[in-house]
């Protein structure tokens, strides 16, 4: 009688003990992310074959498990975000911090798309587009200046009248000089057709341009721009004749994004120099307000750019 009350609690305990295993479990590494690069990224625990989650009371998505582990990506964006996971009745909440708008992306393709067409003319054809530039710049600074001036006396009104017809005819001569160098711009537009910003891109992130040489993604949302990650390969690196692109690339982006070129390339070159061959990341470096921050796996360099 004894040997069989015995076995009867051995099999309630191990009952128990196996229900036990069975309850649902939810954990995650942190509740509180920071925006940083394109997206953060959720990671937890739990012994369910999938977590359900929903961001901002949007649309409820849901991630598999791998060995009772589960990680989900959140692109940012720039107000703050409450990501609610469930996992058969248990709950967690993780916030994700707004991320900073860079610039909008409309401004950013202008500078960009006109850096890089310009950069394919010539050497002469340069110069005199940096001319035309700066003609067109004092021309807008001189035009903006004489509609300010309120003076209603006969000499200043004559005065005005003069300047006014000068600068008429200086935007004149300007405007002849631009259609001289279109043709230029035109072929030198069709060469990098395959590299400049599109028109309309995705909102959300997506590639804005891919090729062999370089990948160039961006995080927009509504017309702004929260982040953009430049991918280059390694291998390209290497040499001299593959650098030099990549060198203009990066920076007419730092430019466009309204860092300054010259302080990102120097800080850059520090960084590269510094990153030790056990580490996966360089250190961050700044121009402006404009983050820069340096990453490397065994075939590619990440550049993430953010604020």
């Amino acid at each position: 009688m004894k040997k069989i009350i015995s076995l009867l609690f051995a099999a309630a305990s191990l009952t128990l003990f196996l229900s036990g295993c069975g309850k649902p479990t939810l954990t995650v590494s942190d509740h509180h992310l920071s925006a940083n690069a394109l997206a953060v990224t959720v990671k937890g625990k739990s012994n369910q074959d999938k977590v359900h989650y929903a961001i901002n009371g949007g649309p409820k998505k849901s991630a598999k498990t791998q060995n009772g582990a589960f990680v989900i990506s959140v692109p940012t964006k720039d107000y703050r975000q409450t990501v609610k996971l469930t996992a058969d009745g248990k709950h967690q909440t993780v916030q994700v911090a707004r991320a900073k708008v860079i610039a909008s992306y409309s401004k950013v393709r202008a500078s960009y798309n006109q850096a890089l067409t310009g950069s394919a003319l010539s050497k002469k054809d340069q110069k005199l587009a940096m001319g035309l530039a700066k003609q067109g710049a004092q021309l807008k600074k001189e035009s903006q200046a004489l509609k300010a001036n309120k003076s209603t006396s006969m000499a200043a009104m004559q005065q005005k009248a003069k300047q006014a017809a000068a600068l008429q005819q200086q935007a004149q001569q300007l405007k002849q000089t631009q259609a001289q160098l279109a043709p230029a711009m035109k072929r030198a537009k069709a060469s990098v057709a395959d590299q400049l910003l599109p028109a309309k891109p995705k909102n959300g992130i997506s590639n804005l341009i891919s090729s062999h040489k370089m990948t160039l993604r961006a995080n927009l949302h509504d017309g702004k721009t929260l982040g953009i990650a430049m991918m280059v390969p390694v291998s390209s690196l290497k040499h001299k004749r593959d650098l030099k692109p990549f060198i203009m690339s990066f920076s007419i982006l730092a430019d466009s994004v309204g860092a300054n070129a010259k302080h990102v390339l120097k800080d850059f070159q520090k960084s590269a120099k510094a990153k030790k061959s056990s580490s996966t990341t360089a250190p961050t470096f700044h121009s402006n307000g404009i983050q820069f921050s340096l990453g490397y796996s065994t075939t590619t360099l990440y550049v993430f750019i953010t604020k």
